[in-house]
């Protein structure tokens, strides 16, 4: 038994980036934990990699998605095999890493405090060699997350360690969604009255690209939308929603040369609350 599953879906990523990530989970100070690896297919690049890895790891293992469906179904893989007897979920990017102190301040702010459903952290931002360029920062509090959730993501998916129970209380992942999955997820926990916490530490070095967009595009702001429009209503009255549902209506319609622009201006910035050093 391990008292957290970290789930990681990964598909032909950066050698590098992948190492990076691995080795960051690996010089944890918490160490009960199983890592569960999904791939679509043998042939992804990094097979030969994580095959030897997991061997070498008695708690590693690595799943084939023969469905292939995406990240969200490969997210759902992992944590359908996780070990029954987890408490916590810890979903990570092949993309970013990890202070060593992540997992130990987590699994305590959870184990202290019943209340909280999903705990987040902080953000490093890196560059594609792993400098550090900026920051970005979340509320900590769940009233003032719930507040931002009307016109933003106040918590970063890669970061999140959450409650297993309630996981499968609210559903998984939506397998329907290729973008913007993490958005609706957190919004039915919320149409539950799941409460989230951000420690205000920067524990996740997420990889953060030039182009904002491009982690993006234009699915990811149309299904931000459709999700948005579908759960808000079991979360807000409409005086509250409807503002942001205009403006998520505008900003899907915008084609992507205009997002990156978009995306990229410093009233973005200041909104998400990232600092990037110039």
């Amino acid at each position: 038994m391990s008292l957290v599953s970290i789930v990681m879906a990964t598909r032909n990523e950066n050698p590098r980036f992948l190492n990076e990530c691995i080795q960051s989970l690996i010089n944890q100070t918490f160490t009960d934990y199983n890592l569960y690896i999904v791939i679509d297919k043998k042939n992804d690049r990094n097979f030969n990699y994580l095959n030897k890895i997991c061997q070498e790891n008695d708690n590693f293992n690595l799943l084939i998605n023969s469905n292939s469906s995406g990240v969200s179904s490969s997210r759902n893989l992992g944590i359908k095999n996780s070990d029954k007897d987890s408490k916590f979920i810890s979903i990570v990017d092949s993309d970013d890493f990890y202070h060593e102190l992540k997992l130990e301040k987590q699994v305590n702010i959870l184990c202290r405090n019943k209340e909280y459903s999903v705990v987040g952290t902080n953000l490093f931002l890196v560059d594609q060699k792993s400098k550090i360029i900026g920051e970005r920062l979340y509320p900590k509090l769940n009233k003032d997350i719930l507040k931002q959730f009307l016109f933003k993501m106040p918590i970063a998916n890669s970061s999140i360690l959450l409650r297993k129970k309630d996981l499968l209380e609210i559903g998984l992942f939506n397998e329907d969604l290729k973008k913007a999955e993490d958005f609706e997820l957190w919004l039915r926990f919320l149409a539950k009255k799941k409460q989230m916490y951000n420690i205000q530490k920067k524990l996740v070095f997420y990889r953060s690209p030039h182009d904002e967009n491009l982690k993006r595009g234009r699915e990811h702001y149309k299904n931000y939308y459709n999700v948005f429009k579908r759960n808000s209503k079991n979360i807000w009255p409409l005086y509250k929603r409807i503002i942001p549902l205009l403006l998520f209506y505008v900003i899907k319609l915008l084609p992507n040369n205009i997002l990156s622009i978009l995306l990229n201006t410093k009233f973005v910035f200041m909104l998400k609350k990232i600092k990037k050093e110039s």
